[in-house]
């Protein structure tokens, strides 16, 4: 992980994970990257390490399904804040980095990680050799093969813009396939948050987002232009059926190791 990003995220949990982010990602109790995990596999009785752990929601649900699960995470400040808020026989958090990691599990799960890495091949790499032959790697990042990435996409590639707060790399079910091969790991995968990635949510999104990476970017702000083009996805984006395989805000990828 970029080494700017430790005091960055230290801030973040310092702060409050919903105070940060927009309440786009916080919408329910379980937010759905959460949610589309837990209904992966049936947990009960497996060993599981969830590698960037955050403030230890999933650690602590997959828990309460009957998994033994070990937490961690680099920032001090959300390992604090886990162990004061989760409680549970089948539950341990602690702070270290992924490459002190050892041992062997039947599931290794990271969310919104490898985004942040400096080199997510090489991440994918370090996970893969925590998984016991016949177990499974799970990650969930953003995804931008829809029309909220298009967008994002075409302001970053072309004006260096920067369309989020710490991301590295904006990856998506392509690089995905292309490692699994190199891992020799067989993958399936699928993508969720329609209505973030062409819906309701983008237009919420963008209303907030998008001033703020003109600005960032040092071009033109003008606000009725901004509020012209959000009109116009509404009109002409948002409701067309977008609701194909790669659409989503976010992917979900199961790797299992066959070797």
């Amino acid at each position: 992980m970029k080494k700017g990003l430790v005091p960055f995220y230290d801030k973040v949990y310092r702060k409050g994970e919903k105070k940060h982010y927009t309440k786009l990602l916080f919408g329910g109790r379980i937010p759905n990257d959460v949610k589309e995990v837990l209904k992966e596999m049936r947990w009960r009785g497996k060993t599981v390490v969830d590698v960037g752990c955050g403030t230890g929601l999933l650690a602590c649900q997959l828990a309460r399904r009957g998994a033994k699960v070990l937490g961690i995470d680099f920032s001090k400040h959300a390992i604090k804040i886990a162990r004061s808020t989760y409680k549970h026989p089948n539950l341990e958090f602690r702070r270290m980095d992924v490459e002190k990691l050892t041992g062997k599990y039947d599931v290794v799960v990271s969310l919104g990680v490898l985004e942040h890495m400096d080199n997510p091949f090489g991440a994918l790499k370090r996970l893969k050799a925590r998984v016991k032959r016949g177990g499974s790697l799970i990650v969930v990042c953003p995804n931008w093969t829809n029309p909220r990435g298009y967008i994002l996409m075409t302001l970053r590639c072309l004006f260096r813009a920067p369309v989020t707060r710490a991301d590295l790399h904006y990856l998506t079910p392509i690089e995905f396939e292309k490692w699994s091969k190199i891992l020799g790991m067989k993958l399936t995968w699928r993508t969720f948050d329609h209505d973030w990635g062409h819906g309701e949510r983008l237009l919420k999104d963008f209303e907030r987002r998008l001033p703020n990476v003109l600005r960032d970017a040092k071009l033109p702000k003008n606000q009725q232009y901004i509020n012209d083009f959000i009109k116009w996805i509404k009109e002409h984006v948002v409701y067309l059926d977008h609701k194909t395989r790669f659409s989503g805000a976010s992917g979900l990828y199961h790797f299992r190791k066959i070797r």
